[in-house]
């Protein structure tokens, strides 16, 4: 090898260490920008992991869908729940679980049977209420508020809460007669017409022809109010446990 070989491959190798030096900066340059990145999916995980395992009353599609919209519906209309349920003294968590229940906070849903928005109001309730859009939002949240504080004010003042939320939400979802009617076989059957433990047992019969022909109110679906209920109350609690995290952004609402 000539003297000007050796020259080069001086030259070659002390390069090289040179490249591999500055790859070795920039790596860890990278890695320690990469950790606070690491660092809040792993809290976003360990809060989606915590919040899928919530005990609740819901297939694990449902709830995982739910957590998902939390984050992509609910932020364009959380005010508007906080504010109806503030003129109407009643729970925006609960309001927004109803709505989720009613049309998972799609603004443009419709039913078979005409009921339209984010509240699925029928056209006769939403006249009643002075609404002429029921697609518009601030229009069906806030009627939807006023006709939900209306049904519990109808009830009588011996059903006392939690029952009588749970006894408006029904009415809101099958009419208020069709409640009354299963309280009537509710007091038939030895149960108390104040609890909706009791009144739960009883609605489904309201299907069947043995029973809602001796009912003022007739047939009604009365297993649908009973799952209405029990969604919303799992709906509510896992945006409860959501709005009170505050151990990442993620979860916060």
């Amino acid at each position: 090898m000539t003297q000007q070989q050796k020259v080069v491959m001086v030259g070659v190798s002390q390069i090289m260490k040179v490249l591999g030096s500055v790859a070795v900066l920039v790596i860890g340059v990278s890695m320690l920008w990469e950790v606070p990145k690491w660092d809040n999916r792993s809290i976003a995980r360990e809060n989606i992991s915590r919040l899928s395992s919530l005990p609740v009353d819901l297939p694990t599609f449902d709830h995982r869908k739910f957590l998902r919209h939390t984050k992509t519906r609910l932020p364009q209309y959380r005010e508007q729940f906080q504010l109806a349920g503030e003129k109407h003294d009643l729970s925006w968590v609960l309001l927004a679980s109803q709505a989720y229940q009613e049309s998972h906070w799609n603004r443009n849903a419709r039913s078979p049977t005409g009921v339209r928005g984010l509240m699925m109001l029928t056209r006769d309730t939403a006249a009643d209420l002075g609404i002429t859009n029921r697609l518009d939002p601030r229009n069906s949240i806030h009627g939807g508020a006023r006709y939900l504080s209306r049904l519990y004010a109808r009830l009588p003042r011996n059903i006392q809460e939690p029952d009588r939320m749970f006894f408006a939400l029904a009415a809101y979802n099958v009419g208020m007669g069709h409640v009354k009617d299963a309280q009537i076989l509710a007091k038939r059957f030895k149960k108390d017409p104040t609890r909706w433990d009791d009144l739960k047992t009883v609605l489904p019969l309201l299907a069947k022809k043995k029973y809602y022909k001796t009912l003022p109110n007739r047939y009604a679906r009365g297993w649908e109010p009973v799952q209405y209920v029990k969604r919303i109350r799992a709906y509510r609690k896992i945006l409860k446990s959501l709005v009170q995290s505050k151990s990442s952004p993620q979860t916060e609402l």
